[in-house]
């Protein structure tokens, strides 16, 4: 499906911005005195092994938004002149499949980037660190933070500690004697997130970690009762978030809810739960959902869901998780467009210029900022849901000012 894209959009901002170095004969490598790809107009290779099958297949859509921005990047010219080709795999959360995979990327396809999905990267940062290629992963697993390990691994989702210790901080100044349960996967996510708890002074009266794909927890939910948890922490996807919250509904339970950035959509939670089951949950924000009323006229979601139509991914375009790999394509645009090489370094090397970046992504005010994490977002928005939207509750919180992240 083909629709006209009536301004520039977001994702490629920054290829425009070469365009016109080009056209004054000097682009990001020139201007370095790099001569050597003068005249070669060869694709860029980038590779995404993405859950679209298995325990995790809910998460399919944000490969939608990545193919998305990339092909909006492509219909722009691609980064100067060249086109960008995005190889696709399935791995279906499978740490072996999920290596498999990036073999082929790196050995076959020539990819100079690979990306990945959730904290199963882990097991492919071994391999790609003896390749020298880069990989970059959508996921908040605090293991990815260790780039000193790992210099080629990447992260584009904060490191879910530190938006724990926000939510550990807020327990402790208004609700100091909270009784919490934390609800979360049987994996590395959950300790990265209970140590970030830790750090703050909170920990759990009651754990219920489950495998991806689980649905029923009321025997936990009783659990949580019978221990007299009156707070409720969760960072869990579909279905499981959604059925959960239903079923506290269903039997009148109304504990405190504090809900983690990347769960707290309509789509991933509010949807399958019901808005009245999610009423008065907080949650600590640093993207847009294209779902949420209050974005109904924002201008960036506007280009986003008519570049996802563009693409032939209409019917995604409403999750927020599509926009989020959106802006994951959008980084990665941006960065090769100011890359002296398009190659694993040069892509690196950009990837960590991120300076007050701006990514459709994102809430206003928010940026891309590089780090010695590895990460690139650090703010966040405490917001409160009020029943139809999310509505914010003071100002946008920096971890870095907070002391949470040097």
């Amino acid at each position: 499906m083909n629709q006209k894209r009536t301004r520039g959009s977001v994702a490629t901002i920054a290829v425009a911005a070469v365009a016109m170095l080009a056209l004054a004969g000097c682009t990001p490598r020139a201007a370095a005195g790099d001569t050597a790809a003068e005249g070669d107009d060869s694709p860029i290779v980038i590779g995404a092994s993405w859950p679209q099958s298995g325990p995790l297949g809910s998460v399919a859509p944000g490969l939608a938004g990545l193919e998305a921005a990339i092909a909006a990047a492509n219909e722009d010219g691609g980064v100067d002149g060249h086109q960008i080709t995005l190889v696709t795999a399935d791995d279906a959360y499978d740490p072996a499949r999920l290596v498999e995979n990036e073999r082929k990327f790196v050995e076959q396809d020539g990819a100079i980037a690979v990306v990945n999905f959730g904290g199963i990267s882990i097991a492919g940062r071994e391999y790609l660190g003896q390749k020298k290629v880069m990989g970059v992963s959508m996921a908040g697993n605090s293991p990815l933070s260790d780039i000193e390990a790992f210099p080629m691994q990447r992260a584009f989702w904060p490191d879910v500690s530190w938006e724990a210790q926000l939510q550990g901080k807020w327990l402790t100044e208004n609700k100091p004697d909270a009784v919490v349960g934390y609800i979360g996967f049987n994996n590395d996510l959950t300790e990265s997130h209970l140590a970030g708890l830790a750090a703050q002074g909170i920990v759990p009266a009651q754990v219920a970690a489950v495998a991806p794909g689980t649905a029923d927890l009321s025997a936990q939910i009783s659990q949580f009762q019978a221990a007299g948890v009156d707070t409720v922490i969760f960072n869990i996807g579909a279905p499981t978030g959604g059925a959960t919250l239903a079923y506290m509904q269903q039997i009148d339970w109304k504990p405190t809810v504090m809900l983690s950035s990347t769960v707290s959509d309509f789509h991933t939670v509010i949807n399958l739960a019901g808005p009245e089951a999610v009423k008065d949950a907080y949650s600590f924000e640093f993207f847009k959902d294209p779902s949420d009323p209050r974005y109904a006229d924002d201008e960036v979601i506007a280009q986003y869901t008519a570049d996802m139509e563009a693409s032939g991914h209409d019917a995604d375009s409403s999750n927020a998780l599509a926009l989020e790999g959106y802006g994951l394509g959008a980084a990665l645009v941006d960065a090769l467009s100011r890359a002296k090489s398009y190659d694993s370094e040069g892509l690196l090397a950009a990837w960590d210029s991120f300076d007050s970046t701006e990514n459709p992504m994102l809430r206003d005010a928010i940026t891309l900022d590089a780090s010695s994490h590895g990460r690139v977002v650090f703010q966040y928005q405490l917001s409160r849901f009020d029943g139809t939207s999310w509505t914010d509750e003071g100002d946008i919180q920096d971890v870095r000012d907070l002391g949470i992240v040097d």
